[in-house]
Protein backbone atom coordinates (compact mmCIF):
# COMPACT_ATOMS: atom_id res chain seq x y z
CA UNK A 1 0.00 0.00 0.00
CA UNK A 2 1.33 3.43 -0.86
CA UNK A 3 1.85 6.24 1.65
CA UNK A 4 -0.92 8.42 0.12
CA UNK A 5 -3.52 5.60 0.23
CA UNK A 6 -2.65 4.92 3.86
CA UNK A 7 -3.12 8.57 4.78
CA UNK A 8 -6.56 8.60 3.14
CA UNK A 9 -7.56 5.43 4.97
CA UNK A 10 -6.43 6.90 8.30
CA UNK A 11 -8.51 10.02 7.69
CA UNK A 12 -11.63 7.90 6.98
CA UNK A 13 -11.08 5.87 10.14
CA UNK A 14 -10.60 9.05 12.18
CA UNK A 15 -13.95 10.43 10.96
CA UNK A 16 -15.80 7.38 12.28
CA UNK A 17 -14.20 7.43 15.78
CA UNK A 18 -16.60 7.85 18.69
CA UNK A 19 -15.91 8.28 22.40
CA UNK A 20 -16.98 4.70 23.02
CA UNK A 21 -14.45 3.28 20.57
CA UNK A 22 -11.80 1.26 22.38
CA UNK A 23 -8.10 1.46 21.62
CA UNK A 24 -8.08 -2.15 20.48
CA UNK A 25 -10.98 -1.54 18.10
CA UNK A 26 -9.25 1.56 16.73
CA UNK A 27 -5.76 0.15 16.24
CA UNK A 28 -6.47 -3.37 15.05
CA UNK A 29 -7.80 -2.55 11.59
CA UNK A 30 -5.35 0.29 11.06
CA UNK A 31 -2.34 -1.84 11.95
CA UNK A 32 -3.31 -4.43 9.40
CA UNK A 33 -3.49 -1.77 6.72
CA UNK A 34 -0.21 0.05 7.43
CA UNK A 35 2.02 -2.91 8.21
CA UNK A 36 2.97 -3.26 4.54
CA UNK A 37 4.14 0.37 4.25
CA UNK A 38 7.87 0.69 3.50
CA UNK A 39 10.20 3.56 4.37
CA UNK A 40 10.75 3.90 0.65
CA UNK A 41 7.11 5.01 0.38
CA UNK A 42 7.99 8.23 2.19
CA UNK A 43 8.51 11.41 0.18
CA UNK A 44 12.10 12.62 -0.21
CA UNK A 45 11.61 15.57 2.13
CA UNK A 46 10.37 13.28 4.92
CA UNK A 47 13.17 10.78 4.35
CA UNK A 48 15.71 13.60 4.57
CA UNK A 49 14.30 14.64 7.96
CA UNK A 50 14.68 11.08 9.23
CA UNK A 51 18.13 10.31 7.83
CA UNK A 52 19.38 13.78 8.71
CA UNK A 53 19.14 12.84 12.38
CA UNK A 54 21.79 10.15 12.16
CA UNK A 55 24.30 10.87 14.95
CA UNK A 56 27.44 11.13 12.80
CA UNK A 57 28.75 10.98 9.26
CA UNK A 58 30.02 7.39 9.42
CA UNK A 59 26.41 6.18 9.69
CA UNK A 60 25.50 8.32 6.68
CA UNK A 61 28.21 6.64 4.61
CA UNK A 62 26.85 3.23 5.65
CA UNK A 63 23.27 4.18 4.79
CA UNK A 64 24.34 5.24 1.31
CA UNK A 65 24.86 1.54 0.56
CA UNK A 66 21.18 0.72 1.18
CA UNK A 67 19.94 1.73 -2.28
CA UNK A 68 20.62 3.99 -5.23
CA UNK A 69 17.85 6.32 -4.07
CA UNK A 70 19.38 6.72 -0.61
CA UNK A 71 22.85 7.23 -2.07
CA UNK A 72 21.58 9.91 -4.47
CA UNK A 73 19.47 11.59 -1.79
CA UNK A 74 22.27 11.67 0.81
CA UNK A 75 24.79 13.01 -1.69
CA UNK A 76 22.55 15.97 -2.51
CA UNK A 77 23.52 19.45 -1.28
CA UNK A 78 20.07 19.85 0.33
CA UNK A 79 20.60 16.76 2.50
CA UNK A 80 24.13 17.87 3.45
CA UNK A 81 22.85 21.30 4.47
CA UNK A 82 19.96 19.84 6.46
CA UNK A 83 22.23 17.27 8.14
CA UNK A 84 24.67 20.01 9.17
CA UNK A 85 21.85 22.18 10.51
CA UNK A 86 20.68 19.33 12.71
CA UNK A 87 24.25 18.63 13.88
CA UNK A 88 25.24 22.23 14.64
CA UNK A 89 24.51 21.95 18.38
CA UNK A 90 26.81 18.94 18.76
CA UNK A 91 30.47 19.38 19.55
CA UNK A 92 32.93 18.48 16.85
CA UNK A 93 35.44 15.89 17.97
CA UNK A 94 38.93 17.34 18.26
CA UNK A 95 42.04 15.31 18.85
CA UNK A 96 45.75 15.14 18.01
CA UNK A 97 47.70 12.70 15.84
CA UNK A 98 51.42 12.20 15.41
CA UNK A 99 53.32 11.89 12.15
CA UNK A 100 52.76 8.11 12.07
CA UNK A 101 48.99 8.55 12.31
CA UNK A 102 48.86 7.43 15.94
CA UNK A 103 46.10 8.97 18.12
CA UNK A 104 46.43 8.06 21.80
CA UNK A 105 43.14 9.75 22.86
CA UNK A 106 41.09 7.26 20.74
CA UNK A 107 38.55 9.92 19.76
CA UNK A 108 38.60 9.16 16.05
CA UNK A 109 38.06 5.43 16.48
CA UNK A 110 38.82 2.59 18.87
CA UNK A 111 41.97 1.88 16.87
CA UNK A 112 45.27 3.24 18.15
CA UNK A 113 46.21 4.09 14.56
CA UNK A 114 43.07 5.34 12.75
CA UNK A 115 45.10 6.33 9.67
CA UNK A 116 46.50 2.83 9.14
CA UNK A 117 43.97 1.87 6.42
CA UNK A 118 44.61 5.11 4.54
CA UNK A 119 48.38 4.60 4.76
CA UNK A 120 48.03 1.00 3.61
CA UNK A 121 46.08 2.06 0.51
CA UNK A 122 48.49 4.89 -0.25
CA UNK A 123 51.46 2.57 0.01
CA UNK A 124 49.88 -0.09 -2.19
CA UNK A 125 48.43 2.23 -4.85
CA UNK A 126 51.59 4.32 -5.29
CA UNK A 127 54.02 1.45 -4.59
CA UNK A 128 55.75 3.31 -1.80
CA UNK A 129 58.82 1.78 -0.22
CA UNK A 130 57.85 2.80 3.31
CA UNK A 131 54.86 3.95 5.36
CA UNK A 132 53.77 7.56 4.62
CA UNK A 133 54.14 10.19 7.34
CA UNK A 134 51.96 13.12 8.39
CA UNK A 135 53.67 16.49 7.89
CA UNK A 136 50.75 18.89 8.41
CA UNK A 137 46.97 19.02 8.97
CA UNK A 138 44.05 21.40 8.46
CA UNK A 139 40.78 20.42 10.20
CA UNK A 140 40.08 16.91 8.86
CA UNK A 141 42.50 17.09 5.92
CA UNK A 142 45.96 15.57 6.30
CA UNK A 143 49.06 16.34 4.26
CA UNK A 144 51.14 13.17 3.98
CA UNK A 145 54.57 12.60 2.52
CA UNK A 146 55.96 9.40 1.06
CA UNK A 147 59.13 9.71 3.13
CA UNK A 148 60.33 11.73 6.09
CA UNK A 149 63.88 12.11 4.78
CA UNK A 150 63.27 12.80 1.08
CA UNK A 151 60.23 15.06 1.01
CA UNK A 152 59.19 15.04 -2.63
CA UNK A 153 55.92 13.12 -3.04
CA UNK A 154 52.97 14.67 -1.17
CA UNK A 155 49.31 13.68 -0.83
CA UNK A 156 46.34 15.66 0.50
CA UNK A 157 44.14 13.06 2.22
CA UNK A 158 40.93 12.70 4.20
CA UNK A 159 41.09 9.68 6.53
CA UNK A 160 37.29 9.78 7.05
CA UNK A 161 36.52 9.15 3.37
CA UNK A 162 39.78 7.34 2.49
CA UNK A 163 40.24 9.73 -0.44
CA UNK A 164 43.44 11.42 -1.45
CA UNK A 165 44.92 13.46 -4.27
CA UNK A 166 48.63 13.30 -5.17
CA UNK A 167 50.46 16.58 -5.69
CA UNK A 168 52.92 17.09 -8.53
CA UNK A 169 56.55 16.94 -7.38
CA UNK A 170 57.87 20.29 -6.13
CA UNK A 171 61.14 21.78 -7.37
CA UNK A 172 63.82 19.38 -6.24
CA UNK A 173 65.67 20.11 -2.99
CA UNK A 174 68.31 17.97 -1.27
CA UNK A 175 67.38 18.54 2.37
CA UNK A 176 64.37 18.17 4.63
CA UNK A 177 62.37 21.39 4.60
CA UNK A 178 59.76 22.99 6.88
CA UNK A 179 56.34 22.54 5.30
CA UNK A 180 52.81 23.70 6.13
CA UNK A 181 49.29 23.18 4.81
CA UNK A 182 46.39 25.65 5.03
CA UNK A 183 42.96 26.33 3.47
CA UNK A 184 41.40 29.75 2.96
CA UNK A 185 38.11 28.81 4.70
CA UNK A 186 36.31 25.80 6.20
CA UNK A 187 34.33 23.58 3.85
CA UNK A 188 31.07 24.72 5.47
CA UNK A 189 29.92 27.69 7.54
CA UNK A 190 26.82 27.96 9.72
CA UNK A 191 25.21 31.38 10.22
CA UNK A 192 21.82 32.74 11.25
CA UNK A 193 19.44 34.26 8.73
CA UNK A 194 17.09 37.24 9.21
CA UNK A 195 14.37 35.01 10.68
CA UNK A 196 16.66 33.54 13.32
CA UNK A 197 17.09 30.24 11.51
CA UNK A 198 20.37 28.73 10.40
CA UNK A 199 21.86 28.68 6.93
CA UNK A 200 24.61 26.26 5.96
CA UNK A 201 26.95 27.53 3.29
CA UNK A 202 29.05 24.92 1.51
CA UNK A 203 32.36 26.23 0.23
CA UNK A 204 32.81 23.70 -2.54
CA UNK A 205 35.40 25.90 -4.24
CA UNK A 206 37.63 26.30 -1.20
CA UNK A 207 41.32 26.86 -1.90
CA UNK A 208 44.28 25.22 -0.24
CA UNK A 209 47.99 25.94 -0.24
CA UNK A 210 51.03 23.86 0.62
CA UNK A 211 54.14 25.89 1.45
CA UNK A 212 57.78 24.79 1.78
CA UNK A 213 60.48 27.03 3.23
CA UNK A 214 63.77 26.93 1.31
CA UNK A 215 66.70 28.34 3.25
CA UNK A 216 70.11 29.34 1.83
CA UNK A 217 72.11 26.40 3.13
CA UNK A 218 75.85 26.48 2.59
CA UNK A 219 75.93 30.20 3.32
CA UNK A 220 75.70 32.15 6.57
CA UNK A 221 73.57 30.53 9.28
CA UNK A 222 71.53 33.70 9.81
CA UNK A 223 70.16 36.00 7.13
CA UNK A 224 67.06 37.99 6.23
CA UNK A 225 66.16 36.51 2.84
CA UNK A 226 64.98 33.08 1.75
CA UNK A 227 62.59 31.45 -0.72
CA UNK A 228 59.27 29.61 -0.44
CA UNK A 229 57.72 27.05 -2.77
CA UNK A 230 53.91 27.25 -2.77
CA UNK A 231 51.51 24.73 -4.27
CA UNK A 232 48.05 26.09 -5.13
CA UNK A 233 44.96 23.91 -5.60
CA UNK A 234 43.67 26.51 -8.08
CA UNK A 235 46.52 26.10 -10.55
CA UNK A 236 47.73 22.62 -9.58
CA UNK A 237 51.29 23.93 -9.77
CA UNK A 238 54.21 24.89 -7.55
CA UNK A 239 55.58 28.44 -7.70
CA UNK A 240 58.64 29.91 -6.05
CA UNK A 241 58.62 33.30 -4.33
CA UNK A 242 61.06 35.49 -2.43
CA UNK A 243 60.59 36.26 1.26
CA UNK A 244 62.36 38.72 3.53
CA UNK A 245 62.42 39.09 7.29
CA UNK A 246 62.80 42.33 9.28
CA UNK A 247 65.37 40.52 11.45
CA UNK A 248 67.99 37.85 10.92
CA UNK A 249 66.67 34.28 11.04
CA UNK A 250 68.87 31.48 12.32
CA UNK A 251 67.64 28.71 10.01
CA UNK A 252 69.55 25.96 11.81
CA UNK A 253 67.51 26.20 15.02
CA UNK A 254 64.02 26.09 13.45
CA UNK A 255 61.86 23.13 14.48
CA UNK A 256 61.07 21.83 11.00
CA UNK A 257 58.53 19.25 12.11
CA UNK A 258 56.24 21.54 14.13
CA UNK A 259 54.07 24.05 12.29
CA UNK A 260 50.79 25.57 13.38
CA UNK A 261 48.09 27.92 12.11
CA UNK A 262 47.00 31.14 13.77
CA UNK A 263 44.70 33.75 12.19
CA UNK A 264 45.23 32.41 8.69
CA UNK A 265 49.03 32.31 8.94
CA UNK A 266 51.51 29.44 9.14
CA UNK A 267 54.05 29.68 11.96
CA UNK A 268 57.31 27.93 12.84
CA UNK A 269 59.45 28.34 15.94
CA UNK A 270 63.19 28.49 16.46
CA UNK A 271 65.14 27.90 19.68
CA UNK A 272 68.80 28.62 20.17
CA UNK A 273 71.38 30.62 22.09
CA UNK A 274 72.60 34.14 21.46
CA UNK A 275 71.22 36.59 18.89
CA UNK A 276 68.08 35.51 16.97
CA UNK A 277 67.94 32.41 19.16
CA UNK A 278 64.27 32.27 20.26
CA UNK A 279 61.77 33.41 17.66
CA UNK A 280 58.63 32.70 15.64
CA UNK A 281 58.20 33.32 11.92
CA UNK A 282 54.77 33.57 10.29
CA UNK A 283 53.73 33.64 6.62
CA UNK A 284 50.40 33.93 4.81
CA UNK A 285 50.56 31.80 1.62
CA UNK A 286 47.48 33.53 0.21
CA UNK A 287 49.09 36.97 0.56
CA UNK A 288 52.41 36.12 -1.03
CA UNK A 289 52.35 37.57 -4.53
CA UNK A 290 53.12 34.94 -7.14
CA UNK A 291 54.99 37.64 -9.09
CA UNK A 292 57.71 37.55 -6.39
CA UNK A 293 59.54 34.88 -8.31
CA UNK A 294 63.07 33.61 -7.92
CA UNK A 295 64.31 36.00 -10.59
CA UNK A 296 62.38 39.05 -9.36
CA UNK A 297 63.26 41.81 -6.95
CA UNK A 298 59.96 41.83 -5.03
CA UNK A 299 59.90 40.31 -1.56
CA UNK A 300 57.07 39.35 0.78
CA UNK A 301 57.89 40.34 4.37
CA UNK A 302 57.17 37.59 6.85
CA UNK A 303 56.07 38.10 10.44
CA UNK A 304 58.99 37.84 12.87
CA UNK A 305 58.46 37.57 16.64
CA UNK A 306 61.57 37.68 18.76
CA UNK A 307 61.45 36.18 22.25
CA UNK A 308 63.78 37.74 24.80
CA UNK A 309 64.22 34.74 27.09
CA UNK A 310 67.05 33.89 29.45
CA UNK A 311 67.48 30.43 27.96
CA UNK A 312 66.64 28.50 24.76
CA UNK A 313 62.93 27.73 24.49
CA UNK A 314 62.59 24.33 22.83
CA UNK A 315 58.97 24.63 21.62
CA UNK A 316 57.82 21.19 22.75
CA UNK A 317 54.24 22.18 21.99
CA UNK A 318 52.73 24.82 19.73
CA UNK A 319 49.07 25.51 19.17
CA UNK A 320 46.04 27.75 19.65
CA UNK A 321 44.21 27.76 22.98
CA UNK A 322 41.39 30.14 24.00
CA UNK A 323 42.25 32.54 21.23
CA UNK A 324 45.94 32.68 22.18
CA UNK A 325 48.96 31.09 20.59
CA UNK A 326 50.52 28.81 23.20
CA UNK A 327 54.21 27.93 23.31
CA UNK A 328 55.51 25.33 25.75
CA UNK A 329 58.87 23.99 26.85
CA UNK A 330 59.17 20.85 28.98
CA UNK A 331 62.46 20.00 30.70
CA UNK A 332 62.24 16.28 31.34
CA UNK A 333 65.32 16.26 33.61
CA UNK A 334 63.85 18.79 36.05
CA UNK A 335 60.15 18.06 35.30
CA UNK A 336 59.55 21.80 34.79
CA UNK A 337 56.91 22.95 32.31
CA UNK A 338 57.13 26.52 30.95
CA UNK A 339 54.12 28.02 29.19
CA UNK A 340 53.88 31.32 27.33
CA UNK A 341 50.60 32.44 25.72
CA UNK A 342 50.80 35.12 23.01
CA UNK A 343 47.68 37.18 22.41
CA UNK A 344 46.59 38.61 19.08
CA UNK A 345 48.01 42.05 19.85
CA UNK A 346 51.46 40.59 20.48
CA UNK A 347 51.41 38.43 17.35
CA UNK A 348 49.86 40.86 14.89
CA UNK A 349 51.71 43.92 16.12
CA UNK A 350 52.00 46.38 13.24
CA UNK A 351 55.80 46.51 13.48
CA UNK A 352 57.96 43.85 11.83
CA UNK A 353 59.64 42.59 15.02
CA UNK A 354 58.00 41.91 18.36
CA UNK A 355 60.17 41.48 21.43
CA UNK A 356 58.61 39.49 24.24
CA UNK A 357 60.06 38.90 27.69
CA UNK A 358 59.65 36.51 30.58
CA UNK A 359 57.08 38.54 32.53
CA UNK A 360 54.08 36.50 31.34
CA UNK A 361 55.78 33.11 31.48
CA UNK A 362 54.01 30.49 33.62
CA UNK A 363 56.15 27.79 35.20
CA UNK A 364 54.83 24.49 36.62
CA UNK A 365 56.76 21.83 38.52
CA UNK A 366 55.41 18.32 37.97
CA UNK A 367 55.39 15.67 40.69
CA UNK A 368 58.22 13.19 40.95
CA UNK A 369 55.69 10.40 41.52
CA UNK A 370 54.04 11.24 38.22
CA UNK A 371 57.28 11.55 36.23
CA UNK A 372 59.92 9.37 37.99
CA UNK A 373 63.65 9.78 37.44
CA UNK A 374 64.37 6.24 36.23
CA UNK A 375 64.61 7.39 32.60
CA UNK A 376 64.17 11.18 32.35
CA UNK A 377 65.59 11.29 28.83
CA UNK A 378 62.61 9.27 27.60
CA UNK A 379 59.96 11.57 29.07
CA UNK A 380 58.01 13.33 26.33
CA UNK A 381 55.45 16.09 26.30
CA UNK A 382 52.68 14.98 23.91
CA UNK A 383 50.46 18.04 24.05
CA UNK A 384 47.47 19.76 25.59
CA UNK A 385 43.92 18.47 25.32
CA UNK A 386 42.01 20.20 22.47
CA UNK A 387 38.98 20.67 24.77
CA UNK A 388 40.75 21.69 27.98
CA UNK A 389 43.99 23.69 27.89
CA UNK A 390 44.68 22.83 31.53
CA UNK A 391 45.00 19.13 30.68
CA UNK A 392 48.45 18.01 29.60
CA UNK A 393 49.48 14.61 28.22
CA UNK A 394 52.98 13.23 28.79
CA UNK A 395 54.80 9.98 28.21
CA UNK A 396 56.86 8.50 31.03
CA UNK A 397 60.16 7.24 29.72
CA UNK A 398 60.64 4.32 32.11
CA UNK A 399 57.41 2.39 31.45
CA UNK A 400 56.11 4.18 28.33
CA UNK A 401 52.82 5.02 30.05
CA UNK A 402 50.68 7.93 28.84
CA UNK A 403 49.86 10.29 31.72
CA UNK A 404 47.03 12.82 31.89
CA UNK A 405 47.82 15.78 34.13
CA UNK A 406 45.92 18.88 35.28
CA UNK A 407 48.64 21.54 35.48
CA UNK A 408 46.62 23.63 37.98
CA UNK A 409 45.27 21.03 40.41
CA UNK A 410 48.34 18.78 39.89
CA UNK A 411 46.04 15.76 39.73
CA UNK A 412 47.12 13.06 37.31
CA UNK A 413 46.23 9.59 36.08
CA UNK A 414 47.44 6.99 33.61
CA UNK A 415 45.29 6.68 30.48
CA UNK A 416 47.40 4.12 28.58
CA UNK A 417 50.18 1.67 29.39
CA UNK A 418 53.23 0.59 27.39
CA UNK A 419 52.61 3.01 24.52
CA UNK A 420 56.04 4.02 23.27
CA UNK A 421 55.86 7.17 21.11
CA UNK A 422 58.62 7.60 18.56
CA UNK A 423 57.98 11.34 18.28
CA UNK A 424 56.62 14.17 20.39
CA UNK A 425 55.42 16.04 17.29
CA UNK A 426 51.63 16.04 17.13
CA UNK A 427 49.16 17.73 14.80
CA UNK A 428 45.58 18.86 15.52
CA UNK A 429 42.82 16.87 13.83
CA UNK A 430 39.07 17.58 13.70
CA UNK A 431 36.47 14.87 13.09
CA UNK A 432 33.88 17.01 11.27
CA UNK A 433 30.11 16.77 11.05
CA UNK A 434 30.60 16.35 7.31
CA UNK A 435 34.01 15.47 5.82
CA UNK A 436 35.86 17.98 3.69
CA UNK A 437 36.33 16.66 0.15
CA UNK A 438 39.94 16.59 -0.98
CA UNK A 439 40.55 19.37 -3.52
CA UNK A 440 39.97 18.70 -7.19
CA UNK A 441 43.14 19.73 -8.94
CA UNK A 442 43.07 20.88 -12.57
CA UNK A 443 43.19 17.94 -14.99
CA UNK A 444 43.55 15.39 -12.21
CA UNK A 445 41.26 12.64 -10.96
CA UNK A 446 40.67 11.86 -7.30
CA UNK A 447 41.79 8.53 -5.88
Amino acid sequence: MRGGDSTTTLKRRRSRISQSTSVEELMAPVSSEIKNISIDDLPDVVLVEILGRLPRYKFVSQCKLVSKRWCHLMSNAYFIGRFLCLQRDHKQTRTIINRSGYEFLTRISASANPLSLLFKRLKSFHRLQEEPVVVSTYNDLVLCCASMCEQRDYYICNPCTLQWVPLPPPPQVDQIVPIGFICDQPYHNCKKDDQGGHIIQLNAEYRCKVMRLIFPYGQECACKKFKVQIFSSETGEWRESNVSSPSDINFYVINYEANFIYNGMLFWGGAGCGPCGNFLIGLDPFMIDSSCGSNGDDYYECRFIELELDRPFMFECLGTYRGCLRMCDYNSATRVLSVRDLNEEEILFHGGTVKLGMENMKVYSLDKEMMPDDDPTGNLMLGFDPYDDDILYLQRGGDSDIVKCDIHTREWSKIAENRRMESCVYFPFVVPWWPTPVPRLPHQKLV
